[in-house]
């Protein structure tokens, strides 16, 4: 049947039959996706795997659920309203694969009609927050559906890839205390508190105490079959383990060592049995079923932490590696290289920027930074790009960064650093592995401007298109007269400065590069302690019609 006549159908049922009719048409729809020939043979199934793992997704979109458990509730839930909330803007966008979290927040709290983990379907506004929602995951269960369902057959219905992901640790719940319980907290945690990191509330210096401890057996049994019985019940093509929500794995980590040998060959042979799950799974149903895990962009940090990914590379365990998240540690070059002759691809993981006190004109959160994100990631050999904790998705940067080319002719704004968490939160001396360099406005992450030579590292994309382009440097008590730049060693022309720290430099061109380019900056001005640079930023702007950018451009091009 073609595209357009299954719309039509889809759009007739709702119209005749309501919510009925559209759980029978869904229910038709995952039959037909699941009668295929088995797959016997596991050499053939894993050719076929590879075969699906090379065909192009250029843009992975995370949905963490939460459009299920905050829906508003003054308004009629029907499976047209609750998708037109975010899964339906993804249609027409560069997206080609939904990865779906059911919510998995507090260790197996699911919004799925789950048989192995725990029913999420408790309210927030009945523990004291979100009062204007409620979390329709009872109405869906009570009319023979749930949120994972509906959303896999709109996947199939409009032809995204579709993939079931879960929180391997999430620790949301790490507000939870016995006299005020906390809206994610599971029956099992409370049942189990041997399993934690740590008592009720007890501050730890690399980890949450409501963590669950992967050196229980009884743990990691249950992560598998969480996996199992989606695999076993729902029509997925993969599967996400997201470690990054979050990386927190053994106690013993948690409380400032690293993992030992045996730690890490447990998690190993957990990440094993789950690969061996889906391909039971694939082989029965004749669909390949594949594996795709988000971790931090180094590996040797995350071996330390109990998580040796570059093992499940080269034992090919997992298909997709996606990086980044509250930190990067790895320019995406280097990141890019795990790939290099393996059956594998590498994702960039572009999250949503939590950068404080940023200068009105330089804020992260718009569609000229994903951009330039995405465009650099692009340049440095990455396979594809992941986008995580982005709810709008009618936003404009997810229909141009799925295509390198869309973002040679557009407003690009690249920053220093995108993100500033510190990794010491899940590993001791974590942020001993940052190669990249940390400038921001946020507290304690901006630089002291001395009269020491500095110098920063920024990636860039393919901006060889024509542009007029600027540096942007934000700085405190600093005279900007007396701040020297050079980039890739060719000094860059002030031209003005604003009376709140914002100074505009004009650069040519022609002395930028596509992937790593070199900033030196010296300050010669009068010797300040407090004298301080908060961030710095490139625009190549081509466009000075972009509404969204107005201020900024209005900015360069003022006298």
């Amino acid at each position: 049947m073609r595209y357009v006549d299954l719309l039509l159908v889809w759009r007739n049922y709702i119209a005749m039959y309501g919510l009925f009719g559209l759980t029978c048409l869904m229910s038709c729809t995952s039959a037909d996706k699941n009668n295929r020939s088995t797959i016997s043979d596991i050499e053939a199934y894993r050719e076929q795997r590879d075969e699906k793992l090379n065909q192009p997704r250029p843009l992975i979109h995370n949905n963490d659920g939460c459009d299920v458990i905050y829906f508003p509730t003054k308004e009629l839930y029907t499976a047209e309203n609750y998708l037109d909330k975010r899964t339906d803007g993804l249609i027409g966008t560069d997206v080609t694969t939904i990865s779906f979290c059911p919510t998995a927040s507090g260790f197996g709290n699911f919004t799925y009609n789950t048989k192995v983990g725990e029913v999420f379907s408790k309210n927030g506004f009945d523990y004291g927050i979100h009062e204007d929602s409620r979390n329709l995951t009872a109405e869906m269960i009570a009319k023979g559906t749930d949120p994972l369902e509906i959303n896999s057959n709109f996947a199939d219905l409009h032809d995204f890839e579709f993939f079931f992901s879960n929180r391997m640790n999430d620790t949301h719940d790490a507000s939870h205390r016995k006299d005020k319980p906390y809206l994610l907290w599971t029956e099992f945690k409370e049942n189990n508190p041997e399993y934690l990191f740590g008592k009720i509330g007890e501050r730890l210096p690399n980890g949450r105490w409501s963590s669950l401890n992967f050196d229980h057996k009884e743990v990691r049994d249950l992560c598998v079959q969480f996996f199992k019985e989606v695999c076993d019940n729902y029509p997925v093509d993969g599967v996400e383990l997201d470690f990054l929500r979050h990386f927190e794995l053994f106690e013993s980590v948690g409380r400032g060592g690293v993992a030992s040998q045996k730690q890490l060959d447990l998690l190993t042979e957990m990440v094993r049995e789950i690969r061996t799950v889906t391909e039971e799974a694939g082989m029965k149903r004749g669909r390949p079923i594949l594996v795709l895990i988000r971790v931090p962009t180094s590996a040797e940090y995350a071996k330390k932490a109990g998580a040796d990914y570059q093992r499940w590379i080269d034992e090919e365990l997992v298909d997709i590696v996606v990086g980044s998240c509250y930190f990067r540690l790895e320019y995406w070059e280097d990141f890019a290289r795990l790939g290099d002759d393996k059956k594998v691809k590498i994702y960039a993981g572009l999250s949503e920027s939590r950068v404080l006190d940023e200068h009105p004109l330089l804020k992260r959160q718009q569609n000229a930074v994903f951009r330039a994100r995405a465009a650099a990631a692009w340049e440095a050999g990455i396979d594809g790009i992941y986008s995580f904790n982005e709810y709008n998705t009618r936003v404009k940067y997810l229909s141009q960064i799925g295509t390198p080319s869309k973002l040679q002719n557009t407003n690009n704004l690249y920053f220093v650093t995108y993100r500033d968490y510190t990794a010491d939160r899940y590993l001791k001396g974590g942020n001993d592995f940052f190669k990249l360099p940390i400038l921001s406005p946020s507290k304690g992450k901006y630089k002291d401007l001395n009269q020491q030579k500095m110098e920063l590292n920024i990636e860039l994309g393919d901006e060889s298109t024509q542009s007029v382009t600027y540096a942007i440097v934000y700085t405190e008590n600093a005279d900007p007269n007396k701040l020297e730049i050079a980039i890739n060693g060719n000094s860059i022309e002030f031209v003005k400065s604003s009376t709140d720290g914002i100074s505009l430099y004009k650069v040519n061109q022609a002395d930028l590069k596509a992937g790593k380019n070199n900033i030196e900056l010296q300050y010669t001005g009068a010797a300040n302690r407090d004298a301080k640079i908060r961030d710095l930023a490139l625009f190549f702007c081509r466009d000075t019609e972009d509404l969204e950018m107005r201020s900024l451009i209005q900015f360069c091009q003022g006298d």
